[in-house]
């Protein structure tokens, strides 16, 4: 009992470590643009981005040369951007989804509302690979492929693999002691060098995927925003509740049974084993469109 008390306060302890936030990383993304007529820009036209999931509302107005700037915003989606202007027909863009570090580009062409029109088209463009704000190699890893891919291990290992360079947590050549891993921020290391993740000589993942929402490996980042690694930052992004009640509950298992043991001609001895990982995990609002939680076990 004494040990299932201290494993939980440990789970509950990391849980609030994470809300730490460290300047060398980043964690938020960011939504661009200009918002402007057929004949001129438009400055001082209201902008505003809502969290779907959440319900979390972010506003802004345009500039004097008609852009807009909404920076720290949470990643994932979708995200709905609306664009008002008195005496100009508002526009919505929908379904936007974000990665850690992006600066999306959303542009808007705002048509005066005495004109009756039949279709307005939207149009965008967006290199999530290299933009101004974000220059250099690197690998983002979505929430889709943590839930699509195939994983031995279920370990944050198992994904930064999809980076052209790594081999295993040795990436562009470089070994994994020369990396930085963070979660949410805070600095997540293995101090003492003896295993290039926390928990690895005990076949231990220190954080389990199902709380997971972006994996982003940066391997050359030419920005001064990011530093503490000679050879790539793994920076993880864990979930938040959102608005509905949503959990589920796991079990991965492999024993003898589930592997092959013939290579060739040679048929290898079976030794008995059994490997089990169970797990559970809840969300949901505490104060619907203002405070969440997320718990996982």
């Amino acid at each position: 009992m004494i040990k299932i008390l201290k494993q939980a306060f440990s789970l509950f302890l990391l849980i609030f470590i994470t809300f730490l936030n460290v300047n060398a990383q980043e964690t938020t993304s960011e939504i661009q643009g200009t918002v402007t007529t057929q004949k001129q820009i438009l400055s001082g036209a209201s902008v505003v981005a809502i969290h779907t999931p959440t319900g979390t509302t972010y506003k802004t107005t345009t500039r004097q040369d008609g852009r807009y700037n909404l920076p720290n915003l949470k990643i994932g989606g979708p995200y709905k951007v609306t664009v008002t202007y008195v005496g100009y027909t508002s526009l919505s863009e929908e379904d936007i989804y974000l990665t850690v570090g992006q600066s999306f580009k959303q542009n808007f062409t705002l048509s005066e509302n005495v004109t009756s029109l039949k279709d307005v088209v939207v149009k965008s463009t967006n290199d999530k690979n290299f933009n101004s704000n974000r220059n250099g190699s690197q690998e983002l890893i979505t929430r889709t492929q943590l839930e699509r891919l195939p994983t031995i291990n279920r370990s944050i290992q198992d994904f930064v693999k999809l980076e052209p360079t790594a081999n295993g947590l040795n990436i562009g050549g470089r070994s994994s002691q020369y990396n930085n891993m963070t979660i949410d921020g805070a600095n997540f290391n293995n101090s003492f060098g003896l295993s290039s993740l926390l928990g690895g000589q005990t076949n231990a993942q220190p954080v389990s995927l199902e709380a997971i929402e972006q994996i982003q490996v940066n391997v050359s980042p030419y920005d001064v925003k990011l530093g503490g690694f000679a050879g790539a930052g793994i920076n993880t992004i864990t979930k938040s509740g959102t608005n509905q009640f949503k959990g589920n509950f796991y079990e991965y298992m492999k024993n003898q049974d589930n592997q092959g043991y013939a290579v060739g001609p040679t048929t290898l001895a079976k030794t008995p084993f059994t490997y089990s990982i169970k797990g559970i995990s809840l969300g949901g609002p505490i104060i619907k469109n203002k405070l969440f939680f997320f718990v996982s076990a």
